[in-house]
């Protein structure tokens, strides 16, 4: 059986943390953010985890989300910072941090209404709490920009049933398109990365601890609503690209009925 890992605080000494968790547009690599902050110590390369200070941690996922745990504001004002400077690294969403309570020195591990209970903590159980909070914050992101997605699908929809017809010109509907085409690979690539943390293959209590913060951020449920989305995106996308080409055809066909009739007129006139 492996060794458990050290306490990250002396063990039997109740404390309550601050979690802050924000997500970034675009793709943060750990080793590019270590190589260019060899000053912060590292307690884990992946996922990292950073200790900048004393009693302060910070997880950071490289699908854009990072987790601060007791960290005082300069702190998470100067990491902002240094993550911002990073290629590949977009803007923090602002709509999209959350906060979670956690208290550590608990008879039992439990993961309450809007609070986590830890008997102690240690690397992996920072680990499986960031994991959830990361996920959970990541998937708010997504479920913005499919929203936007279907926002802009609204008056396509609403032309077709009010008039019976495509309203929008062709430059807007291709728009609208490559938008939601955007936004479904941009979550799709990303949800890929949601496993299982590996540290719930060896413990049991991590893999209880997991799947309660599973439920409690109803990561299966919000997910499977956000693939239905994408899906009904999907076919909508395929749709409006057809209703296009029919459009396109039939304007085709009108050019061409004009065509003919001004040969048909233009040869009349010559035979006068």
């Amino acid at each position: 059986m492996p060794a458990q890992p050290a306490a990250l605080l002396p063990p039997n000494e109740a404390r309550e943390l601050r979690l802050v968790a924000d997500y970034y547009a675009g793709r943060i690599d750990p080793k590019a953010f270590r190589a260019r902050h060899p000053d912060y110590p590292a307690l884990s390369a992946n996922p990292l985890v950073l200790e900048p200070q004393r009693g302060s941690w910070v997880y950071v996922e490289k699908f854009g989300a990072v987790v601060y745990w007791n960290c005082p504001e300069p702190l998470m004002a100067a990491l902002d910072r240094d993550l911002r400077e990073l290629e590949g690294v977009g803007e923090r969403v602002e709509r999209t941090r959350d906060e979670l309570k956690v208290t550590v020195g608990a008879e039992a591990d439990r993961v309450g209404f809007n609070d986590v209970s830890l008997r102690e903590l240690r690397l992996d159980t920072l680990k499986i709490v960031s994991l959830a909070l990361a996920q959970s914050v990541a998937l708010e992101h997504f479920e913005l920009a499919v929203q936007e997605a279907l926002r802009k699908f609204h008056p396509v929809v609403a032309s077709l049933r009010e008039e019976g017809r495509l309203t929008v010109s062709r430059r807007t509907a291709l728009r609208i398109v490559g938008f939601a085409m955007d936004v479904r690979a941009e979550v799709l690539d990303n949800l890929t990365l949601f496993d299982d943390p590996p540290e719930t293959w060896e413990s049991e209590a991590l893999a209880h601890l997991d799947s309660a913060l599973f439920k409690h951020f109803d990561l299966e449920e919000r997910t499977g609503a956000i693939q239905q989305k994408l899906a009904y995106l999907a076919d909508a996308g395929a749709r409006l690209m057809d209703l296009l080409a029919t459009r396109r055809a039939h304007l085709l066909e009108w050019i061409i009925i004009l065509l003919i009739a001004f040969e048909i007129v233009m040869a009349l006139v010559r035979h006068r």
